[in-house]
């Protein structure tokens, strides 16, 4: 049966499926028996494919074939040994046939490509048959190639690359890639990758975006042409190629054709680039790649030490792209013109980069480069459109300004005055802001200004068109004009005639070049004003000249213009007169400035109570003239003109504000300054912009704004003499714009001009803030509107309404009378506010236009920050009230918005009161009833967050009544009386009794306060000892307020008054809440306060706890600390391959690494909870971080807890944190118990302890000690970063802490175990930040406090040193140190190193004897690398400290025995010590 099997496969008469069948029947099933069988199979199916015609295989029945081949190869017994141990063979001869067949079948589309690519990935994939593809260079790279274009094939197909099409090419790659590094002949791997994998390559790359499965390959392959085209065994080559091509050497050098080819293959892809279809990126893959190759080239060094080869490389890829040297513009470029300048941008980037081009060497070549540059820059020019038209300039610019001198005037009309305002959008403006600013740079360094003003003033006279205006942008002129501040007194001076002499030749054709005058003032305004003149450090020669420029300006220039501009003949167009008005006001600007170096009885002070009068003063033209030039500049209907006469009229009031002598100028300052505000629009349309620029860019969209500024920045300057009058009208205006209108454009100015009120020139002005106040208080009725919807008979005027109240605050009163009658006022309003709003009479229901009424709020709010007086005070805090009080009953979505925006402005007011006597003009009895009565009425109708303020309010509120002693007695009888009328805990009662008892522990406090303090909350828990029975119906009924209140009795009466009962009542309730803590944030953090005043009260020589009750809530406490440590670790990074199979634990979010005090040492920091509560109440965080408050408050619990235990609770709090840091716990899921436990430890011993607690402690270190010891023992070898960084570094660091109290904590021998810790960590670890400042920390701990136990163990200590600092040296490489952050964490444990070898260079005799160890640690660990220049600075310190203690033996010795290489470093380093640190004894 076997023979027959075999027979009829060779008959070649039967049927090829039948064959095929009984081919898979013999490899699949085990009763066939053949000699060899799997190889017979094998040789069969291959043979079939190798003699298609001689087997009578046809095309259809190939694809069967393939097929059957395919289940083979997929076999497992195709790739083991069978039982014979002998492999499968496959034929080379098949895999060619494969190989060739992946992409012919792809191209006949015949269905079989993927059965073809499935075998030839089992045959690459398979252990035992890969050698066929991977043993022969040649057939890998065409096996790749044909892979490469399959992929390339199906992407260009548009259709979904199949998984085997990716894991093949994958295999090839990598195979490839090891093949290629191993070839012995580079330059047939430099032929092949061109011929062969060059263009699919380049194809793969340009697809990675679209198929990101490609990138990991595309990588690859990318280092595979580098490493193929870079190779050093070619560099020799290339230089040969381009000294034949492009240097033109007479010395014949054998090119090779390698070279020549993969120029010609770059070439022929640029050709085919070159066609119509050619829009996509990949399409561009050829001029993309010429960029990537010459940046490449560069950075692999191929040119060598010769600059020279890596610029002919540049102009034989020029030449390509059609820049040649020997025609002027491009010559059959194989790209688009955008396309070369493209290019050609991108390389000169790269020559840049690198320093290819040396002006002193091309100087000894005959300038080649120079010659070559000039000419790219006449192709660039003829291709201004291009997109990369700027940055070419830029770059040849920088290369050397000679290349841009020789054809300067056409540069810039070409890049800059040709080109139209219009066309200037976008990218395009800001690349030639980049160009002309590093223009105005360059020749600013060279000291060569004045050359290329005449350089640009003669581009100008050029072929410019007339109609086109030059833009001179913002940053343009910015730029320039911190050039022009730079520059030298005589410079400036020849710059000024320059700019003069241009604008004197203007004048006689004004009327066909007013454009390009316009763009000369403009120049010309911008030096003027910036140009340094007007200071005392100026020369009299410089001051004498810069008298005469300035005449000569006005005789010259100003005056020939204004008679141009104001002739009946003339009709003058918008620039001229816009020229004329600016350079007017530049130039008396800089005469005003100059004017205060000249004595007061010279100055031309404005006195004519004129405008125009004042002008002719200032300019010496007369008044008629600046009239006519007013009525010019009004009929220009050009915003720009008008802004500008207000520049002028501003020069008149800095005169007059000037000139001390005059008197009565108030009402013309008045007068002045109200023109700036009196054709300000105040409906600012949706299209009003709020900058505005330059002067030149002063439009209709803008002018609005421009006004508004120019007239707020003079307010200041004004002073006194600025009416109340006027200053009510402007600030009527201000506040109009910024609270009318909700478009978007209107937000913008809001936010611009609220920051212009914030500002500390205006915030010093309270005149100013006075009318602001005053203004924000009118506007707010007008905001309010009544409801329409009410009775008529209601809509009455009230004379207690809201608007009433609002009226009296916006009295003239307050900015014009005195004092005195300022508070009869706010008394009337007070009473007002007392009858009408917090005793709920006369409140009518109003409609609110919440926008503008939080605009008017944020104005309020601004003032409110300056220091007021108390007037002003107190108008904010009743407005604000008047406003609560009426938006508590108004209606509307945004009624919670409105209100949330009030309380917080009346928050901030109270904050702020200090010493105002806000409550005596308040009933107190009315406000704190009214907020009462809020905050229990509303709690279901507002949100959580708004309710908390007004706790938050009212909270505030008692602190200010309770510090006022005037107020004091009668707010105690008012709580007396409260509590005997109703048995219900009033929401004021809490905080109230809560500033008592912080103001009670005061001790400037008199004693007949104190009593009565203390008589009236005696009464208050009189009444309320019911509500605290020691049934357990009570102790559920209590609330919030209930725990508040005990909190502050306790804290209040002595001991003897309060009832045991009581306290347990209120204890147990917090302890049933902290079993569940995140059910509602308020009542934990109420008894957690309540926990921490009860074990306080020890201070105070209350125990209020027992010692079974002490002991329950550290339990409690504990748990609750270890559940927030442990679920607040949000992030978490799994720690794999570990045999602990624990996590890795970050800090919580939340952790706060503040120490758990007792209240004897820090009063502050033990209530930093309640500033913390309180901040987050008014930011409205609370609800989402709580928890931040509740651990913190846990924190500050279980330091007053561990204050107040006895020797034999705080003997039980230590034997469980040993029990919780022990072995076993580290064994477990993970170690988070264990970072707990340790936080609390740490916490603990820096406690304040009595000599008791001490002993205590002392005995625990032992035991504490053994466990640290053998945890990093277990954990040694583990090199996991999360590990150590959460675990270790926290062990060495407790370790730390411990040692820091010396002796009298540590024994020697735990000392000892804590240096031996630090040898444990591993040196890997040691080059990171957090461990090194760990381990550095224990040695400097030890050098310190347990010297002379250091002294007995200096081996193991030096042994620890030295690995510090081998392990600093391998962070701070040059190499590997690239971001800022870890620079600077380098430079730190360089400085801390450097403290560590100090401390041991103080002991000379116990380390000179090691210390010649430790410098050739250092010398044999620096010749490895190169140190980061700022981090050896900071660490040759300490190498010098250690040479300080060696004597001349040892530096003998160190000559001798080190190594050649590591003894020069030595040398060096001794030389630079003798010279530049050891002391000789000589100064």
């Amino acid at each position: 049966m076997q023979q027959g099997i075999y027979t009829k496969l060779k008959d070649r008469n039967c049927d090829i499926k039948d064959r095929l069948k009984l081919a898979k029947f013999a490899w699949f099933s085990d009763k066939v028996i053949l000699p060899n069988k799997e190889q017979v199979l094998i040789d069969f199916l291959s043979g079939l494919l190798l003699n298609k015609k001689r087997s009578n295989v046809s095309e259809n029945e190939t694809c069967l074939v393939w097929r059957c081949l395919y289940e083979v190869l997929q076999s497992k017994k195709c790739h083991s040994p069978g039982k014979s141990k002998q492999t499968l063979i496959i034929k080379p001869s098949i895999c060619q046939v494969l190989c060739n067949s992946i992409l012919l079948e792809c191209k006949k589309n015949s269905g079989c490509t993927a059965d073809i690519v499935g075998c030839a990935l089992a045959i690459i994939r398979s252990p035992t048959l890969s050698y066929v593809f991977t043993s022969k260079y040649d057939f890998l790279v065409r096996l790749l190639s044909n892979v490469l274009q399959l992929v390339v094939q199906t992407i260009k197909d548009d259709r979904v690359i199949p998984p085997d099409y990716i894991q093949l090419l994958q295999r090839c790659t990598s195979a490839y890639s090891v093949s290629q590094r191993a070839h012995p002949q580079q330059e047939k791997v430099f032929q092949s990758v061109v011929d062969c994998l060059l263009s699919p390559i380049l194809l793969l790359e340009n697809a990675t975006e679209k198929y990101p499965e490609l990138k990991d390959c595309a990588e690859i392959l990318t280092n595979v042409l580098d490493q193929a085209l870079f190779h050093k065994e070619h560099h020799p080559f290339y230089e040969n190629f381009l000294s034949s091509v492009v240097g033109k050497d007479e010395t014949k050098h054998k090119v090779s054709k390698t070279i020549e080819s993969f120029f010609h293959s770059l070439s022929n892809l640029l050709s085919k680039q070159k066609g119509k279809d050619c829009n996509t990126d990949t399409d561009k893959m050829a001029s993309r790649y010429l960029i990537v190759f010459f940046e490449n080239f560069l950075s692999y060094k191929c040119h060598g030490d010769k600059p020279l080869t890596g610029f002919r490389l540049f102009v034989h890829i020029c030449g390509l792209l059609g820049v040649k040297d020997d025609t002027p513009g491009l010559c059959k470029p194989p790209l688009s013109e955008q396309d070369v300048v493209a290019v050609v941008s991108s390389l000169l980037r790269s020559l840049l980069k690198h320093d290819i081009y040396s002006q002193p060497q091309d100087a000894a070549e005959d300038n080649v480069q120079l010659k070559f540059y000039s000419h790219v820059l006449v192709v660039v020019l003829q291709h201004r459109q291009s997109s990369s038209f700027f940055s070419c300039l830029e770059s040849l610019l920088e290369l050397n300004h000679v290349i841009l001198e020789a054809k300067m005037t056409e540069v810039i009309q070409i890049a800059w005055l040709e080109e139209s305002a219009e066309e200037l959008t976008g990218k395009r403006l800001t690349f030639l802001e980049n160009f002309v600013t590093k223009l105005f740079n360059t020749y600013s360094k060279l000291r060569q200004i004045p050359k290329l003003f005449n350089l640009l003033l003669t581009s100008l006279n050029g072929k410019v068109p007339h109609s086109l205006s030059p833009l001179l942008s913002e940053r343009i002129s910015i730029g320039l004009g911190e050039i022009v501040e730079g520059l030298p007194q005589t410079v400036a001076v020849e710059v000024w005639r320059l700019l003069l002499k241009a604008i004197e030749e203007y004048l006689p054709k004004l009327e066909h070049e007013g454009e390009k005058f316009l763009f000369v003032a403009e120049i010309f305004a911008v030096f003027l004003s910036n140009v340094k003149i007007a200071d005392y450090t100026i020369t009299h020669l410089t001051r004498s000249k810069v008298k005469e420029v300035m005449a000569d300006t006005q005789l010259n220039v100003l005056a020939p213009l204004a008679e141009i501009v104001t002739s009946e003949k003339a009709v003058c167009s918008e620039p001229i007169v816009f020229s004329t008005l600016l350079l007017s006001y530049s130039w008396g600007e800089l005469c005003l400035l100059l004017e205060e170096f000249v004595p007061e009885s010279k100055r031309s002070g404005c006195h004519q109570q004129n405008v125009y009068k004042d002008l002719e003063t200032v300019f010496t033209i007369s008044s008629n003239t600046w009239k006519e030039l007013h009525t010019i500049a009004t009929s220009t209907n050009q915003k720009r003109d008008l802004y500008l006469w207000k520049l002028l009229t501003t020069l008149v009031l800095k005169a007059v504000l000037v000139y001390k002598g005059i008197e009565q100028s108030s009402e013309y300052v008045s007068e002045i300054l109200l023109r700036l505000f009196s054709d300000v629009d105040k409906s600012f349309g949706e299209d009003e912009c709020v900058s505005y620029g330059m002067l030149w860019e002063i439009s209709a969209q803008n002018y609005n704004m421009a006004s508004l500024d120019l007239g707020l920045s003079m307010v200041p300057l004004c002073g006194t003499l600025l009416a109340h009058k006027t200053t009510q009208q402007i600030t009527d205006l201000v506040v109009h714009i910024m609270v009318h209108g909700k478009t978007k454009s209107r937000c913008d100015v809001h936010s611009q001009l609220l920051d212009k009120c914030q500002s500390p020139q205006v915030q010093e002005s309270w005149s100013w803030l006075s009318c602001m106040m005053t203004s924000a208080l009118q506007a707010l009725p007008h905001v309010i509107r009544e409801n329409q919807n009410t009775p008529r008979k209601k809509r009455r005027p009230n004379p207690i309404s809201l608007e009433a109240v609002m009226n009296g605050l916006c009295d003239s009163v307050f900015t014009t009378a005195d004092k005195s009658e300022q508070m009869k006022k706010l008394q009337h309003i007070s009473n007002l506010v007392n009858e009408g709003m917090l005793s709920g009479e006369g409140k009518c229901l109003q409609e609110v236009e919440t926008s503008s009424l939080v605009n008017c709020i944020q104005i309020i709010a601004v003032i409110q920050q300056s220091d007021h007086s108390p007037e002003e005070k107190l108008r904010g805090f009743l407005g604000g009230l008047a406003l609560l009080s009426q938006g508590i009953s108004s209606e509307g979505k945004t009624k919670e918005e409105m209100l949330d925006k009030i309380i917080t402005l009346l928050i901030q007011i109270v904050e702020k009161v200090g010493q105002v006597p806000v409550f005596h003009l308040l009933d107190i009895n009315s406000y704190i009833c009214w907020l009462n009565s809020i905050i229990h009425g509303k709690k279901k109708t507002f949100s959580r967050g708004l309710c908390r303020k007004f706790e938050l309010f009212l909270e505030m509120s008692c602190r200010v009544m309770v510090t006022d002693f005037q107020i004091l007695p009668k707010l105690l009888n008012i709580i007396t009386k409260e509590l005997q009328d109703s048995q219900e805990v009033p929401c004021f009662l809490a905080p109230i009794l809560k500033e008592i008892s912080q103001l009670s522990n005061r001790s400037y406090l008199k004693g007949d306060v104190i009593s009565l303090c203390q008589t009236a909350v005696s009464q208050v828990y009189l009444n309320l000892q019911p509500l605290y029975a020691t049934d357990r119906k009570s102790a559920e009924t209590l609330t919030v307020s209930h725990v508040h209140v005990m909190s502050a009795i306790v804290g209040i009466l002595p001991k003897d008054q309060i009832l045991q009962g009581n306290i347990n009542c209120v204890y147990q309730f917090c302890l049933k809440v902290l079993d569940n803590p995140e059910e509602d944030v308020l009542v934990t953090s109420a008894s957690l306060g309540f926990l921490e005043s009860l074990c306080l009260c020890i201070d105070t020589k209350k125990d209020l706890l027992s010692s079974e009750q002490k002991i329950i809530l550290w339990r409690t406490l504990k748990k609750l600390f270890y559940d927030f440590f442990i679920n607040g670790n949000r992030q978490k990074k799994t720690v794999e391959n570990s045999h602990l199979g624990r996590e890795a634990v970050e800090k919580p979010l939340y952790f706060t690494d503040d120490h758990i005090v007792s209240p004897l040492q820090d009063r502050e920091k033990e209530q930093s909870w309640h500033w913390m509560k309180k901040k987050m109440i008014f930011d409205g965080c609370l609800s989402g971080d709580g928890r931040k408050l509740v651990f913190k408050q846990i924190q500050s619990t279980i330091g007053a807890l561990v204050f107040s235990l006895g020797t034999d609770q705080f003997q039980i709090v230590i034997e469980t944190l040993l029990s919780d840091c022990s072995l076993r716990e580290l064994v477990g899921d993970d170690f988070c118990r264990v970072l707990a436990s340790l936080h609390l430890w740490n916490q603990v011993i820096q406690n304040e302890l009595t000599e008791e607690k001490g002993s205590v402690v002392v005995r625990a270190v032992d035991e504490m000690m053994i466990i640290f010891q053998s945890a990093i023992i277990q954990l040694k070898d583990i090199k996991e970063e999360g590990i150590f960084h959460h675990l270790i570094v926290p062990l060495l660091t407790c370790q730390s802490d411990m040692l820091n109290f010396g002796p009298a904590l540590m024994s020697s021998q735990c000392a000892t175990m804590a240096l031996q810790s630090c040898g444990y960590i591993p040196s890997c670890i040691l080059s990171h930040y957090p461990a090194f400042l760990a381990v550095c920390g224990v040695l400097t701990s030890l050098i310190v406090h347990h010297t002379v136990t250091i002294f007995k163990v200096i081996p193991t200590f030096i042994s620890c040193a030295n690995r510090l600092m081998k392990s600093l040296i391998t962070f701070g490489n040059q190499d590997t140190l690239i971001d800022k952050d870890s620079i600077n964490d380098a430079k730190q444990c360089a400085h801390l190193l450097n403290k560590l070898y100090a401390l041991m260079a103080s002991h000379k005799p116990e380390f000179s004897k090691v210390a010649v160890y430790m410098v050739a640690n250092y010398v044999t660990e620096i010749q490895k690398v190169t140190l980061h220049p700022v981090v050896k600075r900071a660490l040759i310190p300490a190498v010098y400290a250690v040479l300080d203690i060696c004597d001349t033996h040892a530096v003998s010795q160190l000559h001798v025995v080190l190594n050649q290489g590591v003894k020069e470093v030595f040398k060096m380093l001794y030389a630079d010590y003798m010279k530049y640190h050891h002391y000789t004894g000589k100064v």
